[in-house]
Parts: structure tokens; C-alpha cells; sequence
């Protein structure tokens, strides 16, 4: 099966809305062992994954993973030379109309009846400055997803709004950010195995709990404009959490 390249009709949906869908994009044979290697970071999550939700009453370990982060490629050594990886940076740079690299991933899991939302927020408003309309994310779902267990929602249009003001979320230990956005605009993506979904790195965006029987598996990617440095030039709300060691460190200005 081969990769799609972008249509012009699907170039300037993204262009206009800052984000667009891609059905049947990704072969199920070139998913399975992505998910093989997600589900031993989800076997070995105290030791090789965040609790991005981390509850400020829990001790670290005590923490109830109710958003379990990690990268797949701590543990997968070929992860960069898989054919999904070399079509999202060629995909993606023909939706941002400029030369795209890998930059990184995340696995992204929520257990059944136990997680929370990803909160409203902008890629950028984590990034900082330096990323300024360079990066784009591709989302990936390992099965389906819906609104009962934790698809993605955007607003639409939102990447024109420039960025908005983030704070840290109440109750949260960990790094998570949040930000006011007009749910009005809200776009729900429900999708299937094979589904990617991309969005600009302004474009508002995020999921909802877990309400369903089993995990909700899913792989974000990160990719930036070619050359382009790594984040910095941070915002005023940006912190990092070491969650081995539990340091609160400020690093926006």
C-alpha cells in the first residue's frame, strides 16, 4: 500500500482551518509494531514514561498515570528508518508549503474509567518562540477513537489567533498547560486505525477522558521547519517537571 501525497484541495483545508484528517493513511502492518513497542513503555510506565496528569497529592511513586507520556523511540532503535516516519515529514511538508523534519514523539496513553482530559493548549505555548509557525504535529491513533474515549478536537481556524495565554493546570504536579479558548469553534475527529490527523503548532487543541473498557493508545509526532533549532525563547508560563526527581524548574521569561 503507498502513502498518499496532499491534494490541493486538502493543502488549503489546512491552510484555512489548521488542521485536516487523512483517512487509510498508514498500512496496518507498518502500525503493528509501533504498537508493540508502545505497549512495553505501557508495561514498563514507572520507570520509562511521565505521568503527564500527575496529581500534586500523589508521592512519585504513587502516581496514578492518568496520562501516561514516553517516546517509542527509547526503545525501538529503527523507529527512524519506518516508512510512516518519512512520509509524515514529506506529508507534512506539503501542508506547510516548506521543507519538514522529524523532531520528536510521544506515545500519548489514558487508561479505561481513570484518566483526565489533555487540556485545551497550543504546541507552541510549550515550545516557545523559537517554533513560531515552523512545527506541525501528526497524530496517530493505534485503534479507533471517539468522544467517549479520548478523540482529538480542535478549533477551527485557531492557528490564526495567535497564541494564547497558558497557565499550568490546578491540582497537576507535572508540566501540564492549559488556555481559554471559544468552544464554539470546536471540531470533534473521531477516527480509525490507519487515520492521522495533522495540526498546525498554534492550532488549539485536545482530548477528553477515557471512558471506555480499555487504553486509549495514541503516537504524536512532532515534526518543525528544517534546520530550525529546538524550542527556547519560552513563554512566562512555561515550566519542566522532573518526574524522577520531582524538581519544579521555571524556564519561561
Amino acid at each position: 500500500m503507498a502513502y498518499p501525497d496532499a491534494t490541493p484541495d486538502q493543502i488549503e483545508f489546512f491552510q484555512q482551518h489548521g488542521y485536516l484528517l487523512v483517512t487509510s493513511a498508514i498500512p496496518p502492518a507498518d502500525l503493528a509494531p509501533l504498537e508493540f513497542w508502545c505497549d512495553r513503555l505501557l508495561e514498563n510506565k514507572e520507570e520509562l514514561a511521565n505521568d503527564w496528569a500527575w496529581d500534586q497529592n500523589e508521592a512519585r511513586d504513587k502516581r496514578s498515570f492518568r496520562i501516561v507520556q514516553a517516546s517509542p523511540s527509547k526503545l525501538w532503535a529503527d523507529i527512524d528508518k519506518q516508512r510512516y516516519r518519512t512520509w509524515l515529514a514529506d506529508f507534512s511538508a506539503q501542508l506547510m508549503r516548506q521543507p519538514m523534519e522529524f523532531w520528536y514523539d510521544q506515545f500519548l496513553g489514558k487508561p479505561p474509567q481513570n484518566s483526565v482530559p489533555t487540556y485545551w493548549h497550543q504546541d507552541e505555548g510549550y515550545w516557545g518562540r523559537n517554533l513560531e509557525d515552523r512545527g506541525i504535529t501528526g497524530w496517530i491513533p493505534l485503534h479507533a477513537v471517539d468522544e467517549v474515549n479520548g478523540c482529538m478536537h480542535f478549533i477551527d481556524r485557531g492557528h490564526a489567533d495567535g497564541i494564547l495565554p497558558h497557565h499550568l493546570v490546578p491540582g497537576v504536579q507535572s508540566d501540564l498547560l492549559t488556555c481559554e479558548v471559544d468552544e464554539r469553534r470546536a471540531v470533534s475527529c473521531p477516527m480509525v486505525r490507519g487515520d492521522v490527523v495533522f495540526h498546525h503548532s498554534k492550532t488549539p487543541h485536545m482530548s477528553g477522558t477515557n471512558d471506555g473498557p480499555h487504553w486509549r493508545k495514541a503516537v504524536t509526532n512532532h515534526l518543525r521547519v528544517a534546520g530550525t533549532a529546538g524550542e527556547g525563547d519560552h513563554y512566562p508560563w512555561r515550566v519542566k517537571v522532573n518526574q524522577r526527581t520531582g524538581e519544579r524548574k521555571a524556564v519561561g521569561m
